[in-house]
C-alpha cells in the first residue's frame, strides 16, 4: 500500500512538472566580457519560459526550444537581463504584457518563430523602453499576398531607443505613421523577402516616408523575384551611408536610377551584387546590360568607400561610364567580378587599370571571372574580405591568345588583389610596386603566355598567393625571399611535368610558409629538397596526385600538423613513415589518406598491425577499404582489427617459401655441369624473370600479362598458328588476346585500357590493314600513354608484309621508344627460314628482358 502511495506521487510529480513547461534538462550558466551572468537554455526542450533561474541573469538564450506563447509577466524575475534570444522557437503569440519588468532589455531577438506581426497587440513593446536591437524577421508569411500588408506602427511606435530593426518584407508593405515615432532608427533590414512581380508590382516612393531621416543603412537583399523600383524610393534617406541590395532582382537599370538622393555625397557600401539575373529579360531590362554615361550619371558622381557590381550581367561599357567615377580617391573596395566585361581588348583593359592608378587609397580589388559565364564563382564578402582567404576556387579555366602587353603599378594601399578565371590577359605583365601593402594576390586559373613579373617590393608583404591552374612551365618564381609569405595554392598547375624533366619549381624562400597546395598535378615523386626551405610547414595537400606511397621528404617537416594524401594510389605505408608519425604524435597530426589503393596481404601486415595499434588521427580513418584476395574490397579497420583471423597462415606461408628456396638450392648443386652448359641461356633467362618478378613485387607493379598482342582480323591464323604456341606453349609466357581474354559484357574500351595496363609489354602485328580496323588507333594511344607513365615496359612491332612508308603515323611518331621485328606471314616461311629464327630469338629475348 505504502509502495503504491509512493508510486502515485511520483507520478502526479512528473505531471506537475510537464504542465509547467519545466521538464527540460537545467541551463547552464558563463559570464561575458564584463563579467555579467549568461543562462544558457538553447536546445532543453522548453514549451514554456523558465521561472527557476537566477534573478542576476543579464542575457537570456533560449533558442531551439518548443515555447509557443509569451505569456504575461514571463520574464517579471528578470529585470537587470540585457539581451534576449528566443530565435528558432515556435511563438505564434506574445501576451501584452509578457515584457513586463524588462526596461533594461537592450536586444530582442525573436527571429524564426511563427509570430504574424499585423496582430500584435498596440502597447506589446511598451515596457521595452531602453530596447536598441530588434529582430523579429523570418515570422509567418502573409496569407494574403494580393492585398496591402500594414506593419502594427501603433506597436512599434513605443519603441522610441531602437536603432537596428530587422523585420521581413512583404508583397504590397504599409507602413504608418507611428514609424515616425523611431528618431533613433539608423539601421533597417529586411531579411525576408516576399516581393514578386505581381501585376507589375513596385515598390512605391511613399513607401518609406513614415522612416526617420536618420537612417544610416538599408539593406532590402533576396528577393529573388524581379519587381519595380519607383524612381524616388530612396528620398528620405538623405544621410544614408549602406544601402545593400544584393541578390534582389531588381536589375542594375533600376538600381543606379534610384540613387538619385545621393548624388555628389559620401556612401560607405553600395552592394549591387547579383542584382540582375538571366531571369531577368525584357526590352527595357534586357540580360545583357551596357552601361553608358547616362546611366552612371548619379553614381559617377557618389564618394564610396566599398562598391560591388559583381554578377549585374554588365557586357560592355561606353566611354565616361563605368569608370568614370569623380572621387576615385574615395574607394577602398572595389568589386566588378563575375561580369562579361570585355577585357578581350587592350583598350577595355587598360581603362580598368587607369581607374586603378587613381584610386589611391583603394585595399581591396577584385576584377575575376571575365568575359563568359563562369559556373561556380566564388565572391567576396564586401563587408569582410579578409574571410575569403582559405575558401576554394573551381577548377575550370578557358585558353584565348592575347596579343599585347602591359606594365603598371600598384598603389602602395592595396591589399588585397584578384584576377582568378579570366579569360584573356595581356601576353605579358611588369607590374611594379612602391612601398605597397598588398598581402593577398589570386592570378588563378588566368591565361598567361608568360607569368605576371612582379618586381621584388609588391611581395614583401605578401601572406597569401594563388597561382592555381596556371602551368608552372611558364612561371618563373623569383629566387628571393618571400618573408611573410603564410599560404601558397598551386593546384592544377602541371608540376609533373616540371618533375619529369627534373627542373627546379619551388626555389624561393618563405621562412614562414604554414600552407600549401599541390593538389591536383599528376605527381608520382618529389625529389627530398624540395621543401627544404620551408621547414614550418603545418598543412600539405598533396591529394590527388599519382603517389605510391608517402614521399620520405615529409618526414623533414617537424612540425607538420595536417598531410592531405587523399585521392592517391598509397597501398601502405612503410617502416620509415611509421615511426616518423609516431614520433609527431605530440602535434596530433592529422592525416588523410582517403580513397586510396590499400592493399591487405602477408606484405603489408607490418602496416595493418600500426594501423590497429597508433594513435595517429585519420581523416575519414574508419571508412578507409583495402583489397584483398581476388579483388575483393574490404574495411581496412576490420582487417587491421582481425589479422590473425585474415592472415593465420602468413607464417607457414613463409616457411614453404623457404623450403621451396632450399630444395631449389640443393638440386642445384647436383645439376651435371654439361647441362648447365647447354641451358645456359634459357637458365639465365628464366632467373632473370623470377629476379624480376620480386623486384616488381616490391616496387608494387604487378602484371596479370607478359605481353598484350594488338592485331587486325588478317593475323588471327598466324597468331594461332605460330605465335600462340611459340609464346604460351614453348616459352610459358602469358598472353591477352582481345578476341580470347575480354568478357563480352565489359565495355571495350575501358576492357581494353585496363588489359594494357595490366601488361608489361605491348605487341602489335602491323600489316597494311592494320590502320583500318576499329581499335588499332585506340590501342597504340592507350601503349603509348602507360609507356611514358613508366608502367609499360617496351612496345614490340612486328612488321608483316608491309612497306616502310605504309607504317601507321602514330607509331612512326614514337619509332625512337619502339622495337621492331619483321617477320613474314606465311607460317611455312617462318619455320623454315634460319632469318626468322633469329627473329623469334629476338622476341623471346624482348619479351623476357627489360
Amino acid at each position: 500500500m505504502k509502495m503504491n502511495q509512493i508510486r502515485r506521487m511520483f507520478l502526479l510529480f512528473i505531471m506537475l512538472t510537464i504542465l509547467h513547461g519545466n521538464h527540460a534538462m537545467p541551463c547552464t550558466y558563463s559570464r561575458n566580457r564584463n563579467q555579467k551572468l549568461i543562462a544558457h537554455c538553447e536546445n532543453q526542450g522548453f514549451n514554456s519560459v523558465p521561472r527557476n533561474l537566477s534573478r542576476n541573469i543579464s542575457e537570456l538564450s533560449l533558442s531551439n526550444n518548443s515555447i509557443r506563447m509569451l505569456e504575461n509577466d514571463s520574464f517579471v524575475h528578470y529585470t537587470k537581463m540585457e539581451i534576449m534570444i528566443l530565435s528558432k522557437n515556435f511563438i505564434s503569440e506574445i501576451q501584452e504584457d509578457a515584457f513586463f519588468g524588462l526596461h533594461l532589455l537592450k536586444v530582442l531577438k525573436v527571429n524564426d518563430n511563427l509570430i504574424n506581426i499585423t496582430t500584435l497587440s498596440h502597447g506589446v513593446f511598451r515596457h521595452l523602453s531602453n530596447l536598441i536591437d530588434l529582430d523579429i524577421s523570418r515570422n509567418k508569411k502573409s496569407l494574403h499576398e494580393n492585398t496591402a500588408f500594414v506593419y502594427p506602427d501603433g506597436a512599434f511606435s513605443t519603441l522610441r531607443s531602437l536603432q537596428n530593426l530587422s523585420i521581413d518584407l512583404f508583397m504590397f508593405p504599409e507602413f504608418g505613421a507611428g514609424f515616425s515615432s523611431l528618431k533613433n532608427l539608423t539601421v533597417l533590414k529586411f531579411s525576408q523577402c516576399y516581393l514578386r512581380n505581381s501585376s507589375r508590382f513596385r515598390l512605391s516612393n511613399s513607401t518609406f516616408e513614415h522612416f526617420s531621416v536618420n537612417l544610416k543603412e538599408l539593406y532590402i537583399s533576396g528577393c529573388r523575384n524581379f519587381f519595380l523600383l519607383e524612381y524616388g524610393l530612396f528620398e528620405y534617406f538623405p544621410y544614408l551611408k549602406i544601402l545593400d541590395l544584393s541578390e534582389s532582382y531588381v536589375h542594375l537599370y533600376q538600381a543606379l536610377r534610384i540613387l538619385h538622393p545621393f548624388q555628389y555625397k559620401n556612401m560607405s557600401v553600395i552592394n549591387f551584387h547579383h542584382i540582375s539575373d538571366n531571369s531577368i529579360n525584357e526590352d527595357d531590362f534586357p540580360y545583357s546590360v551596357v552601361l553608358t554615361a547616362e546611366l552612371m550619371t548619379y553614381l559617377r558622381t557618389i564618394c564610396i568607400e566599398a562598391l560591388d557590381l559583381s554578377k549585374t550581367g554588365i557586357v560592355d561599357f561606353k566611354h565616361n561610364s563605368l569608370l568614370s567615377f569623380e572621387h576615385p580617391e574615395c574607394f577602398k573596395t572595389f568589386i566588378i567580378s563575375a561580369n562579361r566585361l570585355p577585357s578581350t581588348t587592350a583598350k577595355h583593359s587598360l581603362q580598368l587599370y587607369s581607374f586603378f592608378m587613381k584610386a589611391i587609397n583603394i585595399k581591396v580589388y577584385d576584377v575575376s571571372y571575365l568575359t563568359i559565364d563562369y559556373a561556380h564563382p566564388v565572391f567576396i564578402n564586401v563587408y569582410n574580405t579578409e574571410s575569403f582567404y582559405h575558401l576554394p576556387k573551381s577548377a575550370k579555366y578557358f585558353q584565348m591568345s592575347p596579343h599585347w602587353n602591359i606594365n603598371y603599378s600598384l598603389p602602395s594601399s592595396i591589399e588585397f588583389l584578384r584576377f582568378t578565371h579570366i579569360q584573356i590577359t595581356p601576353t605579358s605583365a611588369f607590374i611594379t610596386c612602391k612601398s605597397t601593402s598588398l598581402k593577398y594576390l589570386d592570378v588563378s586559373y588566368g591565361v598567361y603566355k608568360r607569368y605576371p613579373q612582379f618586381s621584388e617590393d609588391c611581395i614583401k608583404q605578401l601572406e597569401y598567393l594563388d597561382i592555381s591552374g596556371i602551368s608552372v612551365a611558364i612561371i618563373t618564381f623569383p629566387s628571393m625571399l618571400l618573408p611573410k609569405l603564410v599560404v601558397l595554392k598551386m593546384t592544377n598547375a602541371r608540376i609533373d611535368q616540371i618533375v619529369r624533366k627534373g627542373r627546379e619549381w619551388m626555389s624561393f624562400r618563405a621562412p614562414v610558409l604554414r600552407e600549401v597546395d599541390i593538389s591536383f598535378n599528376n605527381i608520382w615523386t618529389l625529389e627530398e629538397t624540395t621543401f627544404f626551405e620551408q621547414p614550418h610547414i603545418t598543412h600539405l595537400n598533396m591529394s590527388n596526385n599519382l603517389f605510391r606511397t608517402i614521399p620520405n621528404f615529409v618526414t623533414k617537416l617537424q612540425k607538420l600538423e595536417y598531410l592531405d594524401l587523399s585521392n592517391n594510389l598509397i597501398t601502405s605505408l612503410d617502416d620509415n613513415i611509421r615511426h616518423w608519425l609516431d614520433k609527431m604524435i605530440h602535434l596530433n597530426p592529422i592525416l588523410n589518406l582517403d580513397n586510396n589503393a590499400f592493399v591487405c596481404s602477408c606484405d603489408t601486415l607490418d602496416f595493418l598491425l600500426w594501423f590497429e595499434k597508433t594513435n595517429v588521427t585519420f581523416y575519414n580513418g574508419d571508412n578507409y577499404t583495402c583489397t584483398m584476395s581476388k579483388n575483393k574490397q574490404i574495411l581496412l579497420k576490420e582487417v587491421a582489427k582481425n589479422t590473425k583471423k585474415y592472415f593465420a597462415d602468413c607464417k607457414a606461408t613463409l616457411w614453404l617459401h623457404v623450403g621451396i628456396i632450399l630444395v631449389a638450392s640443393a638440386f642445384g648443386i647436383f645439376v651435371p655441369l654439361s647441362l648447365l652448359y647447354n641451358y645456359r641461356w634459357n637458365i639465365i633467362l628464366y632467373m632473370y624473370r623470377k629476379v624480376r618478378r620480386v623486384v616488381e613485387k616490391n616496387l608494387h607493379e604487378n602484371y596479370i600479362y607478359d605481353a598484350y598482342v594488338s592485331y587486325e582480323e588478317r593475323s588471327v591464323l598466324w597468331i594461332q598458328k605460330c605465335l600462340l604456341p611459340k609464346i604460351e606453349e614453348e616459352w610459358g609466357l602469358k598472353v591477352c588476346l582481345h578476341d580470347r581474354d575480354l568478357l563480352p559484357g565489359d565495355i571495350t574500351a575501358d576492357a581494353k585500357a585496363e588489359s594494357i595496363q595490366q601488361s608489361r609489354h605491348v605487341v602489335f602485328i602491323i600489316t597494311e590493314h592494320f590502320t583500318e580496323g576499329k581499335w588499332g588507333r585506340f590501342e597504340i594511344d592507350r601503349a603509348k600513354y602507360e609507356k611514358y607513365t613508366t608502367n609499360l615496359r617496351k612496345i614490340i612491332v612486328i612488321l608483316q608484309n608491309i612497306r616502310i612508308e605504309d607504317i601507321p603515323d602514330e607509331i612512326v611518331n614514337i619509332s625512337n621508344d619502339v622495337c621492331f621485328i619483321e617477320m613474314a606471314l606465311d607460317e611455312n616461311e617462318i619455320i623454315n627460314s634460319t632469318d626468322n629464327q633469329r627473329d623469334w630469338l629476338k622476341l623471346k629475348a624482348l619479351l623476357y628482358l627489360n
